[in-house]
């Protein structure tokens, strides 16, 4: 139990382990909803914001116009690489003032064209603030074939693959923006809106607006890293908080647990002075009542132990009395033979039960001679008969309180106590630790009560000489242990059977 105890987890440490967990999953999920929330919006702002701008520009552009720079795309790009040395870049006032000839006029408004629509995608890009191109594509076989750009690079006829947003904004003629999304040159948002087409044209186009917006993320990283600070001094606020709270709360139920360890050593006067108005108070108040029941009980069954215990004693008497009746030798000598004992109980340490049933067997160790004859108690001289009749006394004694329910644990030093230690003694002949201990101090007491008494059939020794006998006899007749125990109280013995030697009769 002891162990158990030690091992076991404080209440306190559960709790508050429970309470810090839950912050700590809170903290966590607050900030990852928290960047998932800034992300949202973020898309949702700019998505909304560049759809509306993506469906202006697509107004602006026509479908006619989107043909004509299909058709004469390649012828554009062949007129402007001619008349340029830098083959990749333009000035659009040098464009529109280089000389036409008569038969290219169809490239010449294809080139007018190209113009009006690149300087308005590069006014709305630069108005903006953009740092990516506006870009007009036409579908076709299922890819994307630039026609515009707000840039001034000449890529007319670039091919890239086609995004599900600008299908679904070709199809629906509703724009349509991106998620946030990685290429090697960053994060995007894209949006696309659908150029309004007639019915005889074939070409669909489409506008593309790009936003990069790393540094938006840069931006919400670091408000992240403010949110997640936050919630780590809500943290470390809610521990500092819960300890206390949790401490408050644990030490009504330390005092009730402190009672409970108390119950388990059978100690019932520790109150429970727990002041809550919870359950816990409710329950340290019904543990208070169950603890002055179980001490009243307790009182009350100790009372009806004591007078069980008297009536175990009188009943004792009673049987002693009728032993002292039929031989006078017995007078004082149970008394006798419990002083003794209860000394080597003394010197071995015994344990208190242990005493209580040593007295019982020291009063009763020779209750078998009930059965034997008045006169042959007497006799001076004893025969082999006689002295196996006088045997049978263990025997007849521990049947005697055989169905003794209280007298259960006398019933082996009654039968025992004429055993010897070497294995000669009766009635079964057992040796050493074969014999209950509380059989081989009744055993001593009894033999050197019985050398110090005078019998018909015997003179009694001097105490020097059964002390003596006790000590030579220790390892055969008796416990070597036993016996020096006993030795060890040669005095006090010495005074016990003095009184004897004095007042034999008394």
């Amino acid at each position: 139990m002891l162990n158990k105890l030690q091992t076991r987890k404080s209440i306190k440490t559960k709790i508050l382990g429970i309470v810090l967990l839950s912050a700590f999953l809170v903290t966590i999920s607050l900030g990852y909803l928290s960047l998932e929330f800034s992300k949202n919006r973020l898309v949702s702002m700019l998505g909304d914001s560049m759809k509306g701008m993506a469906t202006t520009i697509a107004i602006f552009i026509k479908q006619n116009d989107v043909a004509i720079l299909m058709k004469n795309g390649e012828k554009i790009k062949k007129k402007f690489l001619a008349e340029y040395d830098d083959k990749y870049s333009f000035s659009p006032s040098k464009i529109i003032s280089s000389e036409i000839t008569a038969e290219d006029k169809e490239v010449e408004e294809a080139s007018r064209i190209y113009m009006k629509y690149t300087t308005l995608l590069h006014d709305i890009k630069t108005r903006n603030k953009m740092d990516s191109p506006v870009n007009v594509y036409v579908v076709a076989n299922n890819r994307l074939n630039l026609i515009l750009t707000s840039d001034p690079v000449l890529l007319t006829g670039a091919v890239y693959e086609i995004r599900p947003e600008a299908v679904d904004a070709m199809m629906t003629g509703s724009s349509r923006s991106t998620g946030i999304y990685e290429d090697k040159d960053g994060s995007w948002i894209s949006a696309y809106a659908s150029v309004p087409s007639l019915d005889s044209i074939d070409n669909n186009a489409v506008v593309e607006i790009n936003y990069r917006v790393n540094s938006y993320l840069i931006r919400l990283r670091n408000e992240l890293l403010i949110v997640l600070f936050i919630c780590i001094a809500v943290f470390v606020g809610t521990a500092f908080m819960g300890d206390k709270m949790v401490t408050a709360l644990v030490s009504a139920i330390k005092k009730l647990d402190a009672v409970a360890k108390e119950l388990e050593k059978e100690k019932y006067d520790m109150v429970i002075d727990v002041k809550s108005d919870d359950e816990i108070g409710h329950l340290s108040k019904t543990f208070e009542g169950l603890r002055v029941s179980i001490k009243d009980k307790i009182g009350e069954l100790k009372l009806s132990l004591v007078r069980e215990k008297k009536a175990h004693l009188e009943s004792i008497v009673a049987l002693t009395n009728a032993m002292e009746m039929r031989d006078p030798y017995t007078k004082h000598h149970l008394n006798r033979v419990e002083e003794y004992a209860l000394l080597i109980a003394k010197e071995m340490h015994l344990s208190h039960d242990d005493v209580h049933k040593l007295k019982y067997g020291c009063f009763l160790h020779d209750i078998g001679k009930i059965y034997i004859e008045s006169a042959l108690l007497q006799k001076v001289k004893l025969t082999p008969e006689d002295f196996e009749e006088i045997k049978k006394h263990s025997e007849n004694g521990a049947k005697i309180i055989e169905g003794i329910s209280f007298l259960s644990d006398v019933k082996d030093m009654v039968l025992y106590h004429q055993e010897r230690y070497d294995g000669s003694g009766y009635p079964n002949g057992l040796k050493g630790n074969e014999i209950p201990l509380l059989a081989r101090i009744v055993s001593v007491a009894d033999a050197f009560d019985a050398m110090t008494t005078e019998r018909p059939y015997k003179p009694k020794m001097s105490y020097k000489e059964a002390m003596d006998e006790v000590e030579k006899h220790a390892g055969t007749q008796f416990d070597p242990d036993v016996a020096k125990a006993f030795l060890r109280y040669r005095d006090v013995i010495e005074k016990i059977a003095s009184k004897h030697f004095e007042h034999p009769f008394d």
